[in-house]
């Protein structure tokens, strides 16, 4: 049965799509067998995993089923990435889907659990991307997830945005259950980190504040801000196709190995 993880922050910016389709390929690429769920509107995942998603139609994409009467279920719109994984891809018009969520009176937040079923002994991890905002598509990634990743930047707005994810996940056990969160520090230069030449600057006092905040759940490793996964994401690649060995590179790999795959 799949493991299922969900990247999700109340904010835009945060590099939430980007940690996920690069740690899913890094998975992928250990031999195991990987679905991504793409829920968000800037297809971020969709495009760079079958390059063409923007030409796909609604009923092709997630749009499909997130409705009271599906038009098609999940195992009908998996997509075989070259990249060696599979995608449900998004459609840029995702934020449609919270009214179509929003019109049912019951079980709305556990349509994405109940075509996840559908296919979890056929994967060993499921990823699920969700948008920038707490609204129906989010709650609906939270259900079914075992672990959730809130990617957030050194800065008070992200930090803000993070502190409410984690109380709408506290929020929401009454209804899904406790579920376990993990935050990571996403595009950060290693020089405002303890010990670092900036270390004492204002981001790095927010560093050590965010040490303190996040204390149990914040994962030790950071992701750098790294031109290189902007330029490989431009090129149509993941960071590890692009330069397998570059710092990016090995702390993503480190962030699987310690989050993902020992979890």
């Amino acid at each position: 049965m799949a493991k299922v993880l969900a990247f999700t922050n109340n904010k835009g910016g945060t590099g939430k799509s980007t940690l996920c389709s690069n740690s899913a390929h890094i998975v992928a690429n250990t031999g195991a067998r990987v679905l991504i769920v793409d829920l968000t509107s800037q297809t971020t995942c969709s495009t760079l995993f079958l390059g063409s998603a923007n030409l796909l139609s609604e009923s092709d994409t997630a749009m499909a089923f997130l409705k009271k009467r599906p038009e098609k279920h999940i195992e009908e719109l998996i997509f075989e990435s070259e990249k060696g994984l599979d995608i449900v891809p998004a459609h840029v018009s995702m934020a449609e889907a919270v009214t179509q969520l929003s019109a049912m009176q019951m079980g709305k937040e556990t349509v994405l659990k109940r075509e996840v079923e559908r296919v979890v002994d056929q994967y060993d991890y499921i990823f699920i991307d969700s948008p920038g905002d707490l609204n129906e598509l989010t709650a609906n990634a939270l259900v079914p997830a075992h672990l959730v990743f809130i990617p957030t930047r050194l800065n008070r707005t992200d930090f803000q945005c993070t502190e409410t994810t984690l109380r709408f996940i506290k929020e929401a056990e009454s209804f899904i259950g406790a579920r376990s969160a993990r935050v990571i520090i996403n595009m950060l230069d290693d020089r405002y980190l303890p010990g670092e030449v900036w270390a004492t600057s204002h981001t790095g006092e927010l560093y050590c504040q965010a040490k303190k905040s996040f204390s149990d759940i914040l994962c030790s490793v950071t992701i750098p801000d790294s031109a290189d996964i902007r330029t490989a994401f431009d090129r149509g690649m993941t960071i590890v196709e692009y330069k397998p060995n570059c710092l990016a590179t090995k702390r993503i790999q480190a962030f699987v190995a310690c989050e993902v795959l020992n979890e």
